[in-house]
């Protein structure tokens, strides 16, 4: 007996052991990264039916996970980010049915397998912008010809958290110089977290296995509204000043690999017989366009992107070693603003100082009180969380003195 249903039982194990658990009546996986990629790789491989044929999980939310992970093939070292000759990418990538006619890999779904036996889970999946940049999430939403939005199931539900790092600020608050630089990159690391509105989408996904409650409609980018463009400055609509840093040549390529033939690409198993894997091209790859300040648009957005205090980045520059001046893997660059249209002007930034858009420091608190609200009263902020947000940008140097 696999462990979900030994804990549903709240039968005694094969060795006369109680049950510890008691009675469980629904199982929820969250996975972030790595673990979100195993979460979409265990359904994806129909684990999410026991020996028995019942449910494993009734609910799953892969966070942050472009990818599967690389853990059923010879030699497998599961984890890796999307480097060169890195497995992952290979196989089914969406939740609905599609045809991979681009790497001729025919018609399939993550929840092919699951369907069949009935066991399939409610999905919820978390993501935000350095998935885009960094970890070659497009061809999920877009397919490998990057041509048209790919449905998603009724019982999958997919929030954007916009203009993110690979997993979001943990430091929190208003840090008017952003978080810590990274030694490698040449930006500021991305002070907008995401925490608060995953933990907003958790609490959904338990409701919705538990109570039933729908979730609120999807929110991420697509190409129908024009939210996914080439990763270029031109696309996107980048802000441009002097000296200022460029997405052009950010982005990390999806290759299309040739394994060889002992390798089962849908599942991303078997054996790599070709090594090292021939490189048989680039597949098409879009990311979110931006406004005028530099941030994106669509999605679920933080109070801290509602009321920034400068342009938070999904990409960075690379300031050193092999790949300098290209992308900085999947940390998330932040560019602050100003603090006076004076500053701004002496280097020719377009972007409005801070004083422009707040005021002074009530009026930027002022701000921040008014989104928390908004967001709380959306679902997509907890109480405690707005109350620590408005915390935060109180105790803040935003306009300070």
């Amino acid at each position: 007996m696999t462990l979900s249903p030994y804990l549903r039982s709240g039968k005694s194990d094969d060795t006369g052991n109680a049950n510890p658990a008691g009675r469980i009546r629904w199982t929820v996986a969250s996975g972030t990264s790595q673990s979100g990629n195993f979460l979409k790789s265990f359904v994806n491989l129909g684990f999410n039916a026991d020996e028995n044929g019942r449910r494993v999980f009734d609910g799953v939310n892969p966070n942050i996970a472009a990818r599967q992970v690389p853990l059923n093939l010879r030699f497998a070292v599961p984890g890796g980010a999307a480097t060169l000759y890195e497995p992952g990418s290979e196989g089914t990538l969406w939740w609905g049915r599609y045809d991979d006619v681009a790497r001729g890999r025919g018609v399939s779904s993550l929840l092919d397998r699951c369907t069949a036996t009935k066991t399939c889970p409610k999905v919820i999946e978390t993501f935000g912008s350095a998935e885009f940049w960094g970890l070659r999430m497009s061809p999920g939403l877009i397919g490998t010809a990057a041509s048209t939005d790919l449905p998603l199931p009724a019982s999958v539900r997919r929030y954007y958290f916009p203009a993110t790092t690979h997993g979001g600020s943990w430091t929190g608050g208003f840090p008017v110089g952003g978080d810590p630089k990274l030694p490698i990159c040449a930006l500021p690391g991305n002070p907008n977290p995401s925490m608060d509105s995953l933990r907003a989408a958790q609490m959904m996904l338990v409701a919705w296995v538990r109570d039933g409650t729908t979730p609120p409609p999807s929110r991420y980018p697509t190409l129908a509204a024009g939210d996914l463009v080439e990763a270029n400055a031109a696309a996107i609509g980048f802000p441009s000043w002097p000296g200022a840093p460029r997405p052009d040549g950010k982005l990390n390529a999806f290759l299309d690999y040739d394994m060889g033939e002992g390798f089962r690409y849908r599942d991303v198993s078997g054996a790599i017989t070709r090594q090292p894997p021939a490189i048989r091209g680039t597949v098409p790859s879009r990311v979110p366009r931006v406004d005028a300040d530099g941030n994106e648009t669509a999605g679920v957005p933080s109070v801290q992107l509602q009321v920034p205090i400068g342009t938070y980045l999904g990409w960075n520059v690379q300031s050193a070693g092999f790949g300098k001046g290209g992308g900085c893997g999947f940390f998330g660059g932040f560019i602050p603003f100003a603090k006076t249209r004076a500053e701004r002007m002496a280097v020719g930034d377009p972007r409005l100082s801070l004083a422009e858009r707040y005021g002074d420091h009530a009026g930027f608190v002022a701000k921040v009180r008014a989104a928390a609200a908004r967001q709380r009263a959306a679902g997509w902020l907890r109480d405690e969380d707005a109350d620590r947000i408005i915390s935060q940008a109180q105790s803040s140097q935003v306009l300070a003195d």
